[in-house]
């Protein structure tokens, strides 16, 4: 009964006319904030209680702490929207295009469907990810990227999607050298071809800044690979699927006055390519399930069997999977052997939930493990 009083009131933060079928008691709020807080929504469904009748809100004192616990996600999502534009600037009078990916990028479609509330403020940020490249053609941009990193001084590590740098202003923040990867090859190939051709606008942040992000479009197939990349390697929340909505709602609109975005047949075309057609109707029933979005808005048929295990996963292993009780600590210290085995062993027993739903990710899964490590141990970036 609690999930279901939870998704109406995340309806309600979306701007439906829902209410709750009885008035919750202090323990059943207690309750919905904790689910809000797994999912990372504690901002979104705050907005979702106010949109309820009166009569139908928390106690007094829980809507004093939640109202407290907002301001401070607003003054994170005002600093972390800085630190974007101020990187954006840096990196471009050092020689580097940036498109911001995800995170800020979002508020553009939270406050384009939500022109009186600016609900992108109330959606928690993480760190900042831009993917970067050379202004000037070059043979190794990789290599550029890695060694303008070295030369500042700021890089702290090195994976084969991105580096992690020093934090700006507290903000963690990853340069990504490709927006994404697949753990099939063919299927990685595909999409690696597809975003080297990639269309960029520049989007309105809060009102404040404009920042370069992902046509709408694109958008669309990075932030799917996004989710289906989370949900196999540690667990992905609700937050992310809102993302989605937001998302998927502004193409359905802006496809209606631009001709130049992709229709949903080349779409679909893409989304198959990349081996995610079976993940995407999984997708698709959590957005209709949950967010009561309409079918003529969807990408593709829902999946029934496979949206409910999604939904399942979701709710389980909460934001990223930090709640996910499978995913224990290890007791081994980071660094020593033991523990990297130990890891990717965790890992693969947890990854074999999804053969029979993705096994082609799965199966290539500790294949493209041995690929990333060998790249950043021999240093291939630099060939």
């Amino acid at each position: 009964m609690i999930l279901q009083d939870f998704y109406i009131i995340l309806q309600s933060a979306i701007g439906k006319t829902v209410q709750l079928s009885h008035t919750l008691s202090e323990k059943e709020w207690n309750e919905i904030f904790g689910l809000a807080k797994k999912q990372a929504l504690v901002g979104i469904m705050f907005e979702g209680v106010e949109r309820l009748p009166q009569e139908q809100w928390p106690p007094r004192n829980m809507i004093l702490q939640w109202a407290m616990v907002v301001e401070s996600i607003k003054h994170r999502n005002r600093q972390t929207t800085d630190v974007c534009l101020r990187l954006t600037e840096v990196l471009g009078k050092d020689g580097f295009e940036t498109c911001i990916l995800k995170g800020q990028a979002n508020h553009v479609y939270y406050d384009g469907l939500n022109s009186e509330h600016s609900l992108g403020q109330l959606r928690i940020c993480g760190d900042v990810d831009a993917w970067i490249w050379p202004k000037e053609k070059t043979k190794h941009p990789v290599k550029s990227i890695i060694d303008y990193c070295l030369s500042k001084k700021i890089l702290l590590s090195l994976c084969h999607l991105h580096a992690e740098v020093k934090p700006v202003n507290g903000v963690p923040v990853e340069i990504h050298f490709r927006p994404s990867f697949l753990n099939a090859p063919m299927r990685d190939r595909y999409f690696q071809q597809l975003f080297q051709s990639a269309h960029f606008e520049k989007g309105n942040i809060d009102g404040c800044c404009e920042l370069t992000k992902l046509r709408v479009d694109y958008d669309l197939l990075f932030q799917m690979n996004h989710i289906y990349r989370h949900l196999l390697d540690e667990g992905v929340g609700m937050r992310q699927v809102l993302d989605f909505y937001m998302l998927l709602k502004t193409y359905r609109k802006e496809s209606l006055v631009r001709d130049e975005l992709m229709d949903g047949s080349a779409l679909k075309k893409h989304v198959k390519a990349c081996g995610m057609g079976r993940f995407a109707s999984a997708l698709m029933y959590v957005l209709q399930k949950i967010f009561d979005m309409d079918g003529s808005e969807l990408l593709c048929a829902p999946s029934e069997h496979h949206g409910s295990f999604l939904l399942d996963e979701m709710m389980l292993a909460g934001n990223f999977g930090h709640y996910d009780a499978r995913m224990r600590t290890l007791e081994v210290k980071k660094g020593k052997l033991s523990y990297q085995l130990q890891k990717a062993l965790r890992r693969f027993k947890r990854n074999l939930r999804f053969l029979t739903s993705y096994p082609g990710e799965v199966i290539c899964e500790p294949i493209a493990r041995v690929e990333h490590f060998l790249w950043r141990k021999y240093r291939l970036y630099r060939f």
